[in-house]
């Protein structure tokens, strides 16, 4: 789910629990999905989908407004007119819940389509527990994500060494039927 990065703060401690989307927005409860926040493409928690209520416009309240990280409904609806234009009473808006289920280290949205949605440090316990040796610096920066995360791996190796050993690691451990 795509979000202004303006939110992250308020995501990552809490104080944002929903988004407000103009229209029908499809959202599954219970499902887990990616908050990605713009412009940068990285993912930077993964949540969980606990609800999804239809309401007008002028239904909203300001409970609406704190959930979705805003002081009271005014500063919602200025945002909300914002971003998608000038909005009637009568408009329909998806309220989609979630629940924080663990923070990511900003994870580039690129990286994570080509691990088919794996999170780098799954794959880097996969790969060590699984005894596997692809070459030796795949082997040790697959240990570094594993013991130290993978922004301490990007400051130490560089971003393209470790974004291939991590789709490197990910075939392997694909081949071997291991995920």
């Amino acid at each position: 789910m795509l979000i202004d990065s303006v939110y992250r703060s308020k995501i990552l401690s809490g104080k944002k629990s929903t988004t407000i989307r103009y229209g029908d927005y499809e959202a599954k409860p219970g499902k887990e999905i990616y908050i990605v926040v713009r412009p940068s493409d990285t993912a930077i928690a993964k949540v969980k989908i606990k609800g999804v209520s239809k309401k007008k416009v002028k239904e909203l309240t300001n409970e609406d407004a704190r959930k979705d990280g805003f002081k009271d409904i005014k500063e919602l609806l200025k945002t909300l007119n914002k971003i998608y234009g000038g909005l009637d009473a009568e408009d329909e808006v998806s309220i989609i819940e979630f629940e924080l289920i663990k923070p990511l280290e900003g994870i580039p949205l690129k990286l994570l389509k080509g691990l088919n949605y794996r999170e780098p440090d799954e794959v880097a316990r996969l790969y060590v527990e699984s005894g596997m040796s692809a070459s030796r610096d795949v082997d040790l920066i697959m240990k570094h994500i594993k013991e130290s995360g993978i922004k301490s791996a990007t400051r130490r190796y560089g971003a393209a060494r470790v974004r291939k050993a991590l789709l490197d690691a990910y075939h392997r451990l694909y081949e071997s039927d291991y995920i």
